[in-house]
């Protein structure tokens, strides 16, 4: 079985709440199940927690020991976003990736031909959760149970290969994230380590006395649980999405709450060299009734600037009927267009920089005005049709050049006049025969194609 790495966030719910606002970094925070005085505490940061703070307090009682304490709903909304944005870094790194319980998991092989150490790999997978706004730590192993509590200790932890049992040894139990009960049994046996409670003679005698997450616990111990690795679907879309604890009802108060969400966005498709094609906006209203808005960019970019430009003019010639309360963005990835420069032809733009200005000139005169003129088979003057802008690969070298025209063989050329001329057409038996204008006269010696726009009177 190949190398297993886990990457986790301590105190993940808080975690994901200071990414989603990071005004909150720094203060003494705790998650609660509401507001209220008498209500429990789930989750407290690591600074509340030295103060003798823990989880199962009411709020009444952590606010007096901690009289500043920031007591916050949980959003479970900020936790799909971090677990999908932690899940993109590590897919960065590797196509193996299952999602865990605020940590994620990753397979390494093949790795090796782009590393030289595990320990490059993890210091390389904690600057990329850094990248995303998470402070993580990674743990290497031989299986998911091992790496996870490699992880929990904090940093960069590599296990080498058969050093499992010695590491598990000295770990305490409260890196098992055990409930209350079962830790006070263990307590009452005078268990304090992993490796006391490996050293436990029979796994029945503890299945009986512990159940089924005793005889779990005794195999993690012994370094003998080992779950496979089930790696997630690539994911269709980037999304984003935040619970507001007001209601929104102008469109400049709803750009201000969106502008972090589509630079999360942005950050997550370029880590993983992608860039946005189109935005699907799902916004939840007062009501419970919900508001469903997809926005395409006339070419793909991460330009948040552009972005947003571009949702703004769409919510503008449509707006919300009612008050937004929640807000979900669900960004479509694209490749970015490659491009092979030419020595002996004359630079091209950046395909990014070119999609970039596609996207701000998309924005300004909207997606509609903005692409390539295409002439139409048509007789009517000034026939144009507009295409998505796709500027043409560069000629091979190989390219057959076209042989040369015979003298017998005489060249059309078309020449369109602008400003157009006005000039007077003769017929003769409804077929024209002359024409005349400002320094113009000639015969027509022959005609094709269908010429009378409208009717003419006889002899014109």
């Amino acid at each position: 079985m190949g190398r297993i790495a886990c990457l986790a966030v301590p105190d993940f719910s808080l975690a994901a709440l200071m990414r989603a606002n990071p005004s909150l970094a720094g203060a003494p925070l705790a998650i609660s199940d509401s507001l209220a005085p008498h209500s429990e505490l789930l989750f407290v940061c690591a600074s509340v927690r030295g103060f003798g703070v823990r989880p199962g307090m009411t709020l009444a009682q952590a606010r007096a020991i901690v009289p500043n304490l920031v007591a916050i709903n949980r959003s479970l909304a900020a936790e799909r976003s971090a677990i999908g944005a932690l899940s993109d870094a590590a897919e960065s790194l590797s196509p193996l990736v299952e999602p865990g319980d605020g940590c994620v998991y990753l397979g390494l092989a093949g790795l090796g031909r782009l590393y030289d150490s595990e320990e490059e790999i993890a210091s390389e997978l904690c600057r990329r959760a850094a990248r995303l706004g998470f402070e993580a730590s990674v743990g290497i192993a031989a299986n998911k149970e091992i790496a996870y509590l490699a992880a929990r200790c904090g940093g960069t932890r590599v296990i080498a290969p058969g050093m499992e049992r010695e590491f598990l040894d000295w770990l305490p139990l409260d890196v098992l994230g055990l409930d209350d009960a079962l830790e006070i049994t263990l307590a009452r046996w005078g268990l304090r380590r992993l490796g006391d409670l490996a050293r436990l003679d029979s796994g029945a005698a503890v299945g009986s006395r512990l159940g089924r997450r005793g005889v779990e616990l005794l195999r993690i111990a012994r370094g003998e649980q080992s779950s496979p690795l089930i790696p997630r679907r690539a994911a269709d879309t980037f999304t984003e999405e935040t619970e507001l604890d007001y209601e929104i009802e102008n469109l400049e108060a709803l750009a201000f709450v969106m502008r972090p969400m589509v630079e999360r966005l942005a950050d997550r498709l370029s880590m993983r060299g992608f860039v946005a094609g189109a935005v699907t906006l799902t916004m939840g209203l007062a009501g419970r009734r919900s508001f469903i808005r997809r926005v395409a960019f006339g070419a793909p970019s991460n330009d948040v600037r552009a972005i947003l430009t571009l949702i703004a003019l769409s919510l503008e010639s449509s707006p919300p009927d009612s008050a937004i309360e929640s807000i979900r963005i669900d960004a479509e990835p694209y490749r970015p267009r490659p491009a092979q420069a030419d020595m002996f032809l004359p630079p091209s733009p950046a395909p990014e920089r070119l999609e970039t200005t596609l996207a701000r000139l998309a924005a300004l005169c909207g997606p509609e005005n903005v692409g390539l003129l295409r002439a139409e088979n048509s007789w009517f003057p000034e026939a144009v049709r507009l295409e998505k802008f796709d500027p043409p690969p560069p000629r091979p070298d190989n390219f057959p050049s076209a042989p040369p025209a015979p003298s017998s063989v005489a060249r059309l050329v078309v020449r369109a006049i602008r400003p157009a001329l006005e000039i007077e057409v003769l017929c003769a038996r409804g077929r024209p025969e002359f024409v005349r204008g400002p320094n113009l006269g000639a015969r027509v010696v022959s005609l094709a194609g269908p010429w009378r726009r409208h009717s003419m009177p006889a002899g014109h």
